[in-house]
């Protein structure tokens, strides 16, 4: 009975070493603490220039024409456009016409804001970056003949 009494113990005694153990590495694996660090760093948001757009194609009532804009970035670092919008703070509700069509009511037009199908632009630092509005203006279908060869500006403004 003493030896069958002395392998039990011995058992026994494994079997808290081994709990022992185990509880031992599983607080060290659940207490231990690291320390590290990384850097990331923001893209700025840049006020940029944009000369005032003009129209690259020929407009007819009821259609839609493509806007030639320049944007300059005079920054050291690149700048991001998410989308280019009308000023109507300048001129008639963000356009003018030429002097020479005084007649044409610049309310016939209209623009659609535009922003690179969702992406944007990015401005290199120190830099203009020329861009094509495609069909941005629109001339309404119900214009005056006095519009017929005028020369459009649109006025824009860069959003963040």
């Amino acid at each position: 009975m003493s030896a069958l009494f002395g392998k039990r113990a011995l058992i026994v005694a494994s079997a808290a070493i081994v709990a022992i153990v185990a509880a031992a590495t599983a607080g060290a694996f659940w207490t231990l603490n690291g320390v590290g660090g990384g850097n990331v760093s923001a893209e700025p948001v840049a006020s940029v220039t944009l000369t005032p757009g003009t129209a690259t194609t020929n407009l007819y009532p009821g259609t839609s024409g493509d806007v030639a804009v320049s944007v300059a970035n005079g920054h050291t670092y690149r700048a991001f456009v998410s989308s280019i919008v009308l000023d109507t703070g300048r001129g008639t509700n963000g356009f003018s016409v030429d002097s020479g069509h005084s007649g044409c009511d610049v309310a016939s037009l209209s623009y659609t804001t535009q922003s690179n199908g969702g992406a944007g632009w990015f401005v290199p630092a120190g830099s203009t970056l020329d861009i094509d509005l495609a069909t941005a203006v629109n001339l309404a279908s119900g214009a005056a003949s006095a519009c017929q060869g005028a020369t459009f500006t649109v006025f824009l403004v860069a959003a963040p």
